[in-house]
């Protein structure tokens, strides 16, 4: 009786291992599938032909993959900026009317374009649209800023997401861009911060009211930050809220100093109290 139990068991053991065995050849067989089919949309559908704008075919290679036109008509920060907070300044001031009231725990923000109707189609596009892809563009234009302004970095840390909000979109845009980044200008990415808790959305919200919505929103990790000379990446310079709440939690792990280095930076307005 005894040795009938052990051959079922053997047989059961047996079968387990058998279903093993086809669940990880399919697996294996889906996956050679998705490259081969990959590899085939690349060559139906070749990278960087149509540009990320427009989506008229390029008729030249273009570092931004951007038709002229497009580049035209795009709104880049490269006039006068405040020293702090990288906002286009009309005037002979050397900061704008938020940073003259306002301290500020990272040391300055660089944005290569202007938070306007061309980028902001970009950035949508990106963060709602789903189009991934516009990571390329945005990140070279980002990288050739940090090197344009001799930025410093030890190692890029992003602005995080809560897993809920994570899986609401699927992705986090200023990861995405903190990574392509990285690779071009081979500085390591860390998950330098978390986010810790659950905020409002900041659109509809006033200066002070975005401040008070993230206060203590993030953590940072010291074994990541302490001692580095960091780069926070991020989509958006609005008011500085997020920027400013994560270079504290970074300083807070005894980061040696923070820069931000955002795609885009709203023009500087007088946000309502």
């Amino acid at each position: 009786m005894s040795e009938l139990i052990n051959t079922k068991s053997n047989i059961s053991e047996s079968s387990q291992s058998e279903q093993n065995s086809e669940s990880a050849s399919r697996r294996k067989f889906s996956k050679v599938l998705k490259n081969l089919w990959n590899a085939f949309l690349k060559t139906l559908f070749p990278p960087k032909v149509a540009c990320d704008s427009c989506g008229l075919e390029l008729v030249a290679d273009t570092r931004y993959n951007l038709c002229s036109s497009c580049i035209e008509k795009l709104p880049f920060n490269n006039g006068k900026v405040c020293a702090v907070c990288g906002t286009p300044i009309d005037d002979e001031a050397d900061y704008c009317i938020r940073c003259q009231n306002t301290e500020s725990s990272f040391e300055k923000n660089r944005s290569p374009l202007v938070y306007q109707a061309e980028t902001a189609k970009l950035i949508l596009s990106l963060k709602f649209g789903g189009k991934k892809y516009l990571v390329d563009t945005l990140s070279a234009l980002m990288a050739d800023t940090f090197i344009d302004n001799r930025l410093i970095a030890d190692v890029l840390v992003y602005v995080p997401m809560t897993n809920l909000e994570r899986k609401k979109r699927g992705f986090n845009q200023s990861e995405l861009l903190a990574v392509e980044i990285g690779k071009r200008l081979e500085i390591p990415v860390c998950k330098g911060l978390l986010k810790v808790k659950e905020t409002s959305l900041q659109k509809e919200l006033s200066a002070k009211e975005r401040a008070e919505n993230l206060a203590g929103a993030f953590l940072a990790v010291p074994e990541f930050v302490k001692g580095q000379s960091i780069v926070l990446i991020d989509d958006v310079f609005t008011t500085g809220s997020t920027a400013n709440e994560c270079a504290k939690a970074l300083l807070k792990a005894r980061a040696k100093r923070v820069n931000v280095l955002t795609a885009a930076v709203t023009k500087q307005r007088i946000f309502m109290e």
